[in-house]
């Protein structure tokens, strides 16, 4: 049987690669800008990743054959616990459609993104004609 191969995105200290891990797929990369997460996610994988600023990384680094994509953007922007909720909406869509691009481009068999609840209806309305993130509509298949 076929070993599955996978990328965290936002991976801090390793939810989606301890989820994926039990699941019997191999997480070959996460990437993570902050230096904390990142000595804790290799500590807890054996991984010997190094921060990344995934808003500036170049798809084309990523490993090929790559069956699934997670991501768990920073929700700082969506979250209502941040300044009641009046985060800047358009910098976190920033991190979401970075995750959107590098579906696009990779284009593996299955992918996911998790967010606050927010984030859902902020999503739904962008993926709309004439919003920000209309371009990746036909790589959306369910928002919950």
């Amino acid at each position: 049987m076929k070993k599955y191969n996978a990328i965290d995105l936002y991976g801090g200290i390793g939810g989606w690669t301890l989820g994926l891990k039990m699941a019997g797929i191999n997480v070959i990369r996460s990437y993570d800008n902050w230096m904390p997460a990142t000595e804790t996610h290799n500590a807890n994988f054996g991984h010997s990743s190094k921060p990344v600023d995934i808003r500036k990384m170049n798809i084309s680094d990523i490993p090929k054959g790559i069956d699934f994509i997670v991501g768990s953007p920073p929700c700082t922007q969506f979250s209502y616990a941040n300044r009641g909720g009046s985060g800047d909406i358009n910098d976190g869509l920033i991190d979401i459609r970075k995750v959107l691009e590098i579906v696009k481009e990779v284009r593996p068999k299955y992918w996911a993104l998790e967010n606050v609840p927010r984030v859902a209806g902020i999503l739904a309305e962008a993926i709309n004609p004439g919003g920000a993130l209309h371009e990746f509509k036909d790589i959306i298949d369910h928002i919950e």
